[in-house]
């Protein structure tokens, strides 16, 4: 089998590099942030919607539909308990 090769110059290998460099340490810092929400039981309203993917907006809507929170010293908790709780109740 034949080999292709393309010259490329070095300044663009330095800025691919560079690329994914930065690439990766996004993607590293959001997985570490996704984690930090998986090994806990209370979230944060804004660490709740980035769990579930949903916006701002859709929590306030779910708790005027029943979703419990708990607001301890102005900060507002969720509970993944009660969460999946208004998620199974609300399943059709």
């Amino acid at each position: 089998m034949a080999n292709l090769q393309i010259p490329v110059p070095d300044t663009f290998q330095d800025e691919f590099k560079a690329m994914l460099t930065i690439a990766a340490r996004e993607a590293i810092a959001a997985a570490k942030q996704q984690e930090a929400c998986y090994g806990k039981e209370w979230l944060k309203q804004k660490e709740a919607c980035e769990w579930l993917n949903i916006s701002y907006g859709t929590i306030q809507l779910w708790k005027s539909k029943g979703l419990k929170i708990a607001t301890v010293e102005g900060i507002t908790l969720i509970s993944k308990t009660e969460i999946n709780r208004f998620l199974k109740e609300n399943q059709i």
